[in-house]
């Protein structure tokens, strides 16, 4: 059965303004959504439903269809079922996926289950998520329990809600029912993370405190694990796999003893042309609204051999909470920079700035260094010996493989201390 997913943007909004393009840990927030369905290998297509050319601009790198909605259902008068019966009017799925931007923690998995529900089971004919809550509600200035002998709260009937946030239907009971829920759904109870719904300033304060949160335990992971690899390591797995994933050794570090791993952010820097504004190369102050805690800029500078970074942007960073830099060409203020503790990787020092020379023309959007691709959020890390930058897509396997080879290479240096002759530690474990 092929699956289909929509996911409804549009550009405007009151209650909170512009509240799609939003940055939500650093990304706006109906981009934190798409890429969650694009990674959900059960869904055989992904359209971005708006009206907005700026959300289209800012999905350019994601591999979605555009579904272009007609202003007229771009409003907030809008039905949501007429919404949904137009979306699923695009596609040939036989089943079709809702997510809304406003739920931000619905899970891959949560996604996954309530497509299997529909694959495995033909009586439902829909998934609503909905959350179960025990409440002590009152109607008409009361109580509905008895307020003369309050109750347990275990002892309270479920009050069931809809959560507004995920909806999955097979396509041909929308087209007959024009709606978005069928006449058999299946409630598909969510969380409380999950059943957080954004529609309000204060929601999206709670929604961002929550999204650091979740960072926050990728950080410490992160912390730890950077002092167990190398990019020795990282590189030897990356020849391996047969990727190219290793910076150019022009690279140097400011602090030699520091290692970095985080997700990159990136700038690109291109020459000013005479008719341009130079003054566009402040625009890559702008980056700084998109770092979050432990991210590591990379900026790719097509006129090297004048000085981007300094003094000025490591404080930038720092207060931000980036953990390292990367600069294809020359830095300034070395010594300030060093100073302060800021990982900077360069390929040298050259007092002229870029000022004047140069102007932004890309953020976060994809990068090559040394002709090696970098995209927003691949995993970075870096030594002093060198840079590997590892795609989101082989993340897991080649940390895993790290971590087997680790193991293995303390079983080798054990063995050499006990003066295993070097063809038996061949023969034991292999080429290493």
């Amino acid at each position: 059965m092929k699956v289909a997913a929509f996911l409804p943007a549009k550009g405007s909004s009151n209650r909170i303004p512009n509240k799609n393009t939003m940055l939500l840990d650093g990304e706006p927030l109906f981009l934190r959504s798409l890429k969650k369905l694009m990674s959900i290998s059960l869904i055989d297509e992904v359209f971005l439903d708006t009206e907005s050319h700026e959300i289209i601009d800012l999905a350019s790198e994601v591999k979605c269809n555009i579904l272009k909605r007609d202003a007229s259902l771009a409003s907030n008068k809008t039905d949501g079922n007429l919404l949904f019966y137009n979306e699923v009017q695009h596609s040939d799925a036989d089943i079709c996926v809702q997510l809304l931007c406003t739920s931000p923690f619905i899970k891959p998995s949560t996604i996954e289950k309530g497509i299997n529900i529909l694959l495995d089971n033909p009586e439902y004919d829909s998934v609503v998520a909905i959350r179960k809550e025990k409440q002590y509600l009152w109607k008409d200035g009361r109580p509905v329990y008895n307020i003369h002998h309050i109750p347990n709260s275990v002892d309270l009937e479920d009050t069931i809600i809809e959560s507004m946030g995920l909806y999955i239907v097979r396509r041909d009971v929308a087209l007959q029912l024009k709606r978005r829920i069928g006449d058999n759904p299946f409630l598909l109870e969510i969380d409380p993370t999950e059943s957080i719904d954004v529609n309000w300033p204060e929601d999206f304060e709670l929604a961002n405190l929550i999204a650091i949160g979740l960072r926050e335990q990728e950080r410490r992971l992160f912390n730890n694990l950077k002092l167990l690899l190398s990019s020795a390591l990282l590189s030897d797995i990356l020849d391996d796999l047969n990727l190219n994933g290793v910076l150019s050794s022009k690279f140097s570090l400011n602090l030699p003893d520091a290692k970095v791993l985080g997700r990159a952010k990136t700038l690109q820097i291109d020459l000013c042309p005479d008719d341009e504004d130079f003054k566009r190369i402040y625009d890559s102050l702008n980056l700084y609204d998109h770092i979050v805690n432990n991210d590591v800029i990379v900026v790719a500078n097509k006129i090297p051999d004048y000085a981007f970074f300094g003094e000025l942007n490591a404080n930038l960073a720092l207060r931000a909470g980036a953990s390292a830099a990367i600069i294809d060409g020359v830095t300034r203020d070395t010594r300030e920079t060093s100073d302060m503790g800021f990982p900077v990787f360069s390929k040298g020092n050259y007092c002229k700035d870029t000022r004047k020379r140069g102007i932004v023309t890309s953020k976060n959007k994809t990068v090559v260094i040394d002709g090696i691709s970098i995209h927003k959020d691949d995993l970075i890390f870096g030594d002093r010996d060198g840079i590997v930058v590892i795609p989101r897509k082989y993340e897991n396997q080649i940390i895993e493989t790290a971590f087997q080879k680790l193991q293995n290479e303390k079983h080798i240096l054990i063995d050499v201390a006990k003066g295993v002759h070097t063809s038996e530690l061949v023969q034991k474990y292999g080429l290493f």
